[in-house]
């Protein structure tokens, strides 16, 4: 045995040992207060605790913009008490992480210095304030990852690495003292262990996980925080995961969590499948990706693992708690996403349409009614496979369904309603119905939607051509973590149509610097502009400075095509033609760019005649 089988092994023992008396006891939904609905900060916090004020809007995202406001002007007791507000949604009255953590990804920006600043200054005010330790602790975790990337530990440098520990360090001094100040709150064990698994598994992550446990027997995210752990990609093995998830099974088979488990580890065995396959050179294209992943399958997937997730499906059918139900949604909306699962998704999918009495047919019964979770999931399938009339329509079908189906409150509906709404958005885009896209898109901003639905505003405003809106519409989601470069591509293209050269130039250099999928337009972009100012210098500089732009492991051919032709160009203008005819000779080698080969002929011509 292997030493990291051995403690792999004295993991799951120390698990085991701890966890035999846990009980789980799920408990129902009752209503959740609302949040604050005005843009004055002072009366948004009066209104979070207002209990009649049941309307002001329990919205995580707007929620967000306020307490950003409030950290970065120094009105600490406004930020202290607006969180305090959101955190009480996470209590309905079970626990529920969804509307903590949009409204934790929306507030931080690990990238600005200033609101770091700023969050120290919080904590050196008011040592004693849970929700400045918190939402500190959630910063260093962005931070580090920031400094990290997402890469495997050997693409990571060393001072990258120092800075994510030294980030991840610090977020865990301040969650621990968080907890010490108030333990009952579930989104601080679930951070801790958040935090914890940047390392791999640890006894300390463990015992964490014990305490959160015991403390939230059926909150079911750090359940699914430690068993990602135990993947093999970290470090862990199946056996291991089958023995986490087989523990839980044994001391409480009919728990929601328990179920919730069941299928947890069956996506997790597709992503492993997808992961191995994926780095595979034998795999080179999709059609063998798949191949690989069914044969992983047969070998890791037993029929009972698979009995045990149609049971674990039937049962949570059965129950249609709204918590459970959502996790449901979010586990099989992974699976849809693992490149090459196509084979286990459909039986995975219609095993849930069966215990939601639902139907994954696009073409139904006139009379039927479907839960709107699973019109959800089936769009999706269609949109991922490229058919858009076919998503387009089931995601109709879930706003039509969507009423049937019980929320804890108005708040739940709206927040799903928005989810749907924001899909609709990306659709009707993809299809180039761009005003229909914007209308649903803002529909869904009103119900309380996130960024993604603001992006779709944005970027809907400038294909059509409204560049002074798109300008003010990206404004407000330049700082997400998510979607903020997005939003910098599209705001500075609109600067660009706008004939604005500094502001568009400004916010396509933060996106050329960045290691968003915008990176290679936007330098792209860049090299036009400076092109369209006579400045052929400026424009070689920023196709020189660049190197991904010639990487076909960074663009597409298409675009590497592209940026070789600006290249010659600009070496052409510039006089040097010994290399202006290399680079036109390398983007023809990847595209078939009619002005390339012109300026080639030319170009031979000139050589020769030196």
């Amino acid at each position: 045995m292997t030493r990291r089988s051995i403690i792999l092994s004295a993991m799951l023992a120390l698990l085991i040992g701890v966890a035999v008396v846990i009980k789980f006891q799920p408990k129902s939904m009752a209503g959740v207060e609302s949040a604050f609905g005005s843009w004055d900060l002072r009366r948004s916090v009066s209104l979070a605790f207002d209990p009649q004020n049941r309307t002001s809007g329990a919205h995580p995202y707007e929620s967000a913009k306020i307490v950003r406001a409030a950290i970065l002007s120094s009105d600490f007791e406004t930020a202290r008490r607006a969180t305090q507000s959101v955190l009480k949604l996470g209590h309905s009255p079970s626990p529920n992480i969804d509307p903590v953590a949009k409204f934790l990804d929306a507030l931080i920006d690990p990238t600005d210095p200033n609101f770091g600043k700023q969050l120290n200054a919080w904590v050196e005010k008011s040592p004693d304030s849970m929700p400045a330790h918190l939402v500190r602790a959630k910063f260093y975790h962005d931070l580090g990852w920031l400094r990290r990337g997402d890469g495997y530990v050997n693409t990571v440098s060393e001072d990258g690495m120092q800075a994510f520990v030294d980030a991840m360090g610090n977020g865990e001094a301040d969650v621990n003292r968080a907890l010490q100040l108030d333990s009952a709150e579930p989104f601080l064990q679930s951070l801790r262990l958040e935090i914890l698994r940047g390392y791999g598994y640890s006894d300390k992550m463990g015992l964490a996980f014990q305490e959160s446990v015991s403390k939230f027997p059926a909150f079911f995210p750090p359940y699914d925080l430690l068993l990602s752990t135990l993947q093999p990609k970290w470090g862990g093995n199946i056996d291991t995961m089958f023995g986490f998830v087989d523990h839980f099974r044994s001391t409480d088979p009919d728990g929601i969590a328990t179920k919730l488990l069941d299928i947890d580890v069956y996506r997790y065995l597709l992503s492993t499948a997808s992961t191995q396959c994926s780095v595979n050179s034998d795999n080179s294209d999709y059609q063998q990706l798949s191949q690989c992943v069914r044969e992983f399958m047969k070998a890791n997937a037993t029929v009972e693992r698979e009995s045990r997730l149609v049971e674990a499906l039937a049962a949570l059918g059965k129950k249609n708690d709204y918590i459970a139900t959502k996790a449901v949604e979010k586990l099989i909306s992974s699976m849809i996403d693992t490149a090459g699962s196509e084979t286990y998704v459909g039986p995975t999918l219609l095993a849930a349409a069966n215990a939601y009495d639902s139907d994954t047919r696009l073409n139904e019964d006139s009379k039927s009614r479907n839960h709107y979770m699973i019109d959800s999931l089936v769009a999706k399938t269609w949109l991922r496979q490229g058919n858009l009339d076919n998503a387009l329509t089931k995601y109709q079908e879930a706003l039509r369904d969507l009423p049937l189906s019980k929320f804890p409150s108005s708040s739940e509906q709206d927040a799903a309603t928005a989810e749907i709404k924001e899909q609709l958005a990306k659709v009707y885009a993809k299809r180039s119905r761009y005003a229909d896209s914007a209308e649903v898109a803002r529909e869904a901003v009103a119900l309380g939607g996130g960024v993604e639905a603001q992006l779709w505003v944005c970027y809907d405003s400038y294909w059509l051509k409204n560049y002074d809106a798109a300008v003010a519409e990206c404004a407000d989601i330049v700082d997400d973590q998510e979607s903020g470069l997005n939003a910098r591509y599209w705001r500075g293209s609109a600067y660009r149509e706008l004939h604005d050269d500094a502001n568009a130039i400004r916010e396509l250099s933060v996106v050329a610097e960045s290691k968003s999928n915008w990176r290679v337009s936007a330098a792209i972009d860049l090299s036009m502009i400076y092109f369209g100012q006579n400045d052929n210098t400026a424009a070689l500089n920023v196709l020189n400075k660049y190197d991904y732009l010639y990487d076909l492991r960074s663009a597409n051919k298409d675009d590497v095509a592209v940026a070789f032709n600006n290249r010659c160009y600009a070496y052409m203008e510039l006089g040097d033609y010994k290399k202006a005819l290399d680079d036109c000779t390398s983007s023809l080698a990847n595209g078939s760019i009619p002005d390339a080969y012109k300026k080639q002929q030319e170009l031979l011509k000139r050589v020769a005649s030196r």
